[in-house]
């Protein structure tokens, strides 16, 4: 994933998931910024019945902070073997 902070405290992110509105609500969470600061773009991705969806918010999230903080881009990318341990599956 991807982090860009923007002007205004608003943050742009990129992130492979099935559903942005979960990555906006937990990013904005845990900034402490309201969810309309945080915009969520993401490649459509195929089916997975709910795979996606979830397991990368974490990542997410974890780029955020220091994108905020620092007011520079964070990009965080796990290789296979770190995403098999980490979420568990494929």
């Amino acid at each position: 994933c991807v982090v860009v902070p923007l002007e205004g405290d608003e943050v742009l992110t990129y992130s492979s998931t099935q559903a942005p509105a979960k990555h906006q609500r937990m990013i904005a969470h845990v900034l402490g910024i309201p969810e309309h600061k945080v915009v969520c773009k993401a490649k459509r991705l195929g089916g997975g019945f709910g795979g996606k969806e979830t397991r990368g918010v974490f990542l997410n999230c974890a780029a955020a902070v220091p994108a905020f903080d620092l007011e520079r881009p964070v990009r965080l990318c796990l290789d296979r073997d770190e995403d098999m341990q980490m979420t568990g599956h494929r």
